[in-house]
């Protein structure tokens, strides 16, 4: 009985280590799981510190006197309860959280894609790129030309910062996948290319 009651609670310390880490991940959706990574900024040092508060209220209550167990069978049949509570309750919490990160980008997608239908039919599609604020390599007569060259291809280009928002990110996918097969016909294939080497052309 005790052996059983220990592979219990060895497998919810386990399932409750799992989803502590992986609470990482679910707060921070869309990024790409990396195992080492979610340990990392999960603070999985102070998991150590919930098994031993709930050790603590287990070794407390496990003293009371309950149908005349022994003190090593109550603390076997307490803590896996009070463990699997603290399961549930980061099970609750990460689950929530995912759900409203899943309604947030699709509310997203849906303000993308009519975005993406908007600029189509204006003829200006509004192409966005993650990165730093770099230093102009061109004149302001030589960057104007780019934006006419680019504007004829039907393109703008728009830098949204160093700072990147996950969902955001995903949801701008949306638009791409809208405006990509539109620039195509609109320009031919290999339009990208060609718009550079007319861009090159100007140094």
């Amino acid at each position: 009985m005790n052996r059983n009651l220990i592979i219990i609670n060895l497998t919810i310390i386990l399932l409750l280590a799992v989803a502590y880490i992986s609470g990482y991940y679910f707060l921070n959706y869309l990024l790409e799981f990396n195992f080492r990574y979610s340990l990392k900024e999960s603070g999985f040092e102070y998991f150590p510190a919930i098994l031993a508060v709930t050790a603590l209220i287990t070794y407390l209550v496990s003293n009371l006197s309950i149908k005349n167990l022994s003190f090593k069978a109550k603390f076997l049949r307490i803590y896996p309860i009070l463990n699997s509570i603290i399961l549930l309750f980061f099970i609750i919490s990460f689950g929530t959280e995912l759900i409203k990160k899943q309604k947030e980008l699709s509310e997203k997608e849906t303000e993308y894609g009519l975005q993406a239908q908007k600029d189509i039919q204006n003829d200006q599609v509004t192409l966005s790129y993650a990165g730093g604020f770099s230093i102009p390599s061109y004149n302001k007569s030589t960057l104007s030309k780019i934006r006419d060259i680019r504007k004829k291809y039907g393109v703008i280009y728009t830098n949204t910062g160093c700072i990147i928002d996950p969902i955001d990110l995903k949801a701008q996918k949306k638009y791409t996948e809208i405006v990509n097969p539109y620039l195509e016909k609109r320009n031919g294939k290999g339009w990208e290319d060609k718009m550079q080497k007319e861009i090159d052309g100007l140094k």
